[in-house]
């Protein structure tokens, strides 16, 4: 009996690994269409800016930050914001009721007062007490929102929404590094395509090894921490493999909301950003397409190559270990609460195809690894392990781990998405990490998912606790 189920289990996952690769597979020759496709019709950053900059049909965007208790870099991140290339868009600065210098520091440095304002509620957020704007023309475009503790970026980001008065918004972190020519990127995919664009995602990668100089980023290398320099391998493959792929059959299954843009049009007919959810980026993307689908319209999402902004990830496995396990639980969340939508075609490749991936592949892989190691440990010790065979699965799906890092190294070349991974030292750093992850960074992460599913089993109290910046080293000025 116990022969029996041991060959069931193994060809199960071996079965399993299989339809994995596969897949994986299919995504990269996916971002490899698009990328060949963009590579000979998209225009270079140049033309793109020539063209939109002069035009009068260029719709406005507002960038959305939500603060709390950021005393320590505040004032460089607007100023960062101010960097931007941009013709037309506002920055709103929501302050979240902190309890540090954060409020006093903005008023002062920017010269901001009070002003009439009329705030249509037309997403939940706790009550704005007041919207306040410069008395300098050079500070034009900042608009500050001071509102009541709402404890989650959702719920700031809610009071961005009702504010902004722009076509389409960005959501991002007050601490993020926005490239000068993001916005121009992103609203490209707007004006180019035939069918309304409801969201665009961007490329972000990890801000800790990079030197800024003016709030932006002038040196940019692969981390050399070993957590950052992980997950900068594991951004590169779910942006420029992942969401490439799954943009190409409008089948985007999420937006980050780390730096995303927005319809604010359909953002406010889908209810805007749920704040009891830990995954409040999926839960909203994936409501926009449940209302647009259910009401018959058209749209697309679009995903830009190109990096658009750095943000600080973990550094240390403390801080790792509570981003997981909070989007395991948000994984959880966005199960439970969109069902109707999983395996379901009527609401289009997203509910047909990317979802149940995300079920098979993405939420059930940690439980089954986890499975697959506790059994192969009680094989070890029975003396039921077939190591030829053993060995041979190993090698056959390290290979292919190591494979597909290698092949987005070289799509990342192809791309340009990081003009300065162009040098030896960049590229070789990655390709360590490629073949190392499989022995440290992906079992910790699957750990962590386990860890973050059994919480939400047992209904544990969800604690949104901010990562722990350390900050972006700068560039020393000449005197």
């Amino acid at each position: 009996m116990w022969l029996t189920i041991y060959y069931i289990f193994c060809y199960l996952i071996f079965g399993y690994s299989l339809l994995i690769m596969m897949s994986y597979l299919f995504l990269v020759i996916q971002s490899f269409r698009v990328q060949r496709r963009m590579v000979g019709n998209t225009p270079n950053d140049e033309t793109i800016k020539f063209l939109l900059q002069g035009s009068p049909l260029t719709p406005g965007v507002s960038i959305i930050a939500p603060a709390f208790n950021e005393e320590v870099t505040i004032i460089d991140n607007v100023y960062s914001l101010m960097n931007i290339d941009y013709p037309n868009y506002e920055i709103i600065i929501v302050n979240d009721a902190s309890t540090d210098k954060t409020m006093e520091l903005l008023i002062n440095e920017f010269s901001l007062t009070e002003v009439p304002y009329d705030v249509a509620m037309k997403v939940p957020s706790k009550p704005i007490k007041r919207v306040l704007k410069s008395t300098k023309d050079e500070f034009s475009k900042l608009v500050v929102v001071d509102k009541e503790h709402g404890g989650r970026k959702s719920d700031g980001s809610n009071a961005g929404i009702n504010v902004c008065a722009n076509k389409y918004f960005v959501c991002t972190d007050v601490d993020c590094i926005i490239e000068p020519m993001a916005l121009y990127r992103m609203i490209w995919q707007v004006v180019n395509s035939h069918e309304p664009m409801i969201g665009v995602s961007a490329t972000m990668l990890m801000s800790n090894a990079c030197i800024v100089e003016d709030g932006r980023v002038v040196e940019a290398h692969v981390p050399s921490q070993p957590i950052p320099m992980f997950q900068q391998l594991e951004y590169m493959r779910s942006f420029l493999i992942g969401k490439l792929g799954w943009a190409a059959m409008d089948a985007l299954p999420n937006i980050s909301g780390g730096f995303g843009m927005f319809d604010t049009d359909v953002v406010v007919k889908s209810g805007g950003y749920d704040q009891t959810s830990m995954a409040e980026d999926m839960d909203m993307l994936l409501r926009m397409v449940t209302y647009m689908r259910n009401n018959g319209l058209k749209f697309r999402l679009a995903q830009v190559p190109q990096v658009c902004c750095w943000t600080e990830g973990p550094a240390t496995i403390k801080t790792l270990y509570r981003q997981r396990v909070r989007w395991a639980r948000g994984l959880c969340e966005i199960i439970t609460n969109h069902r109707q939508v999983f395996f379901n075609p009527h609401y289009g490749p997203i509910g047909a195809i990317t979802l149940p991936y995300i079920f098979i592949f993405e939420f059930i892989a940690p439980v089954l690894e986890l499975f697959g190691q506790v059994f192969m440990v009680w094989l070890l010790f029975a003396g039921g392990i077939n190591w030829v065979t053993a060995i041979i699965i190993f090698g056959m799906i390290y290979s292919f781990c190591v494979f597909m890092s290698f092949t987005l190294t070289l799509f990342d070349y192809k791309v340009r998405a990081v003009p300065w991974h162009k040098t030896w030292r960049s590229h070789t750093k990655l390709l360590i990490a490629a073949m190392l992850e499989p022995f440290i960074y992906h079992p910790m992460i699957m750990i962590f998912s386990n860890i973050g599913y059994w919480r939400f089993l047992r209904n544990t109290a969800a604690v949104w606790t901010p990562i722990q910046r350390r900050g972006v080293k700068k560039r020393a000025k000449n005197n």
